[in-house]
């Protein structure tokens, strides 16, 4: 009996499925859960890094505008402190201050009216990109700037004048038709870009420095379909690559990721083009999140560095190498996962900066 098992133990069949089973239960065990961050029970509050925690005195939830302008006005009288939080993905410490208000906008989140021939919403500041997606798809219409992930709040996305994949329309503060602003003085005003105090030019970007964001009316665009491009480069390629881009009408949107892993150190990349088909789209659905525990494993594995990061990042290419091709609508190019990115054991955290180069010094960036 013994001598069956141990010719069945050495079949590859037999050898093959341990290693799947083996697999399936690291994968069924590793957390998926979001980080926790905000107001814990001793009143301590932190963004999303969960670097800085200082304790605050209260957290209010958004209500109605009535109400958050009484909240502003005796903060005034009192000379306490107001910050403004959505989703809290800022990574400084801006959305709390020590023993300070904090309003919680995220409450603050209906979608007021879609204009279906002028292509614009109108939407409180604390709805996600996502609740606005929902929203616009059946128009057949997309955003026209939004950051790859549609988890963020829109108050906080104009707060931080974020950019996006789209390589045509620039920043956030180039779609903001209009805003629904309490000013630091309780005042509720409606600005426009044709505003003569310049109030667009100091909320955009502002980091809610200049009052609390209650909605905003964006433009929208046709929730297009494009052609997945794929291509690996080497890095001193990509300066060329990507003035070409920009001189080829028929690219919406793009994005590149360089190689930090041990063998081809800031020496290889990735480019992902999505091109123009001339169709557009109202019935495909937003997709949902895919394969979070396998892409979950698969980036731990890569943090390990060495030759685990060296086996991450050709796993990673041979991924966008079988994407090329592909067709996907805007509306789901905006919408990247981003749960799979998630921290999970406790004291280890990541924390994203962003350094803005001219194109024409991105070879020379690289190599310093």
């Amino acid at each position: 009996m013994m001598d069956k098992v141990k010719q069945v133990i050495k079949k590859p069949w037999f050898l093959g499925m341990l290693i799947c089973i083996f697999v399936a239960v690291v994968l069924w065990n590793i957390p998926i859960e979001k980080r926790k961050y905000g107001l814990s029970q001793s009143n301590l509050t932190t963004d999303y890094v969960g670097l800085l925690p200082k304790r605050v005195e209260r957290v209010v939830k958004a209500e109605n505008q009535a109400a958050l302008q009484r909240i502003v006005r005796e903060a005034n009288e009192s000379g306490q402190q107001i910050s403004v939080a959505g989703l809290q993905h800022s990574q400084g410490g801006h959305t709390y201050y020590e023993d300070g208000v904090i309003l919680y906008m995220r409450t603050f989140n209906d979608v007021i009216n879609i204009d279906e021939q002028a292509k614009t919403i109108r939407v409180e500041a604390g709805a996600t990109w996502e609740d606005v997606q929902e929203e616009v798809l059946p128009y057949g219409l997309a955003l026209k700037v939004a950051q790859s992930q549609s988890i963020f709040t829109i108050g906080g996305s104009i707060s931080v004048n974020a950019h996006g994949r789209d390589i045509r329309f620039g920043p956030m503060a180039g779609t903001v038709k209009e805003l629904t602003l309490l000013t630091p003085t309780g005042e509720i005003k409606t600005v426009t870009r044709d505003d003569s105090e310049n109030w667009m030019k100091y909320v955009l970007g502002g980091y809610g420095l200049f009052g609390v964001i209650l909605d905003a009316t964006l433009e929208l665009t046709e929730n297009d379909v494009y052609t997945i491009h794929t291509e690996e480069l080497k890095t001193e390629d990509y300066e060329s690559y990507f003035s070409n881009l920009l001189d080829n009408e028929n690219t919406a949107m793009h994005y590149a990721r360089v190689s930090v892993a041990p063998s081809s150190f800031l020496d290889e990349m990735y480019v992902i083009d999505y091109a123009e088909t001339g169709n557009q789209d109202n019935e495909t659905p937003l997709k949902g999140e895919q394969g979070v525990r396998l892409s979950k494993f698969a980036l731990d594995i890569g943090r390990t560095g060495g030759i685990l990061e060296d086996l991450f990042w050709e796993t990673q290419k041979r991924y966008i190498d079988s994407i090329d091709g592909n067709l996907i609508t805007r509306n789901n190019a905006m919408r990247s996962e981003s749960t799979f990115m998630e921290f999970t054991k406790p004291g280890r955290v990541e924390v994203l900066q962003e350094f803005f180069v001219p194109v024409s010094s991105y070879e020379e960036y690289i190599g310093d």
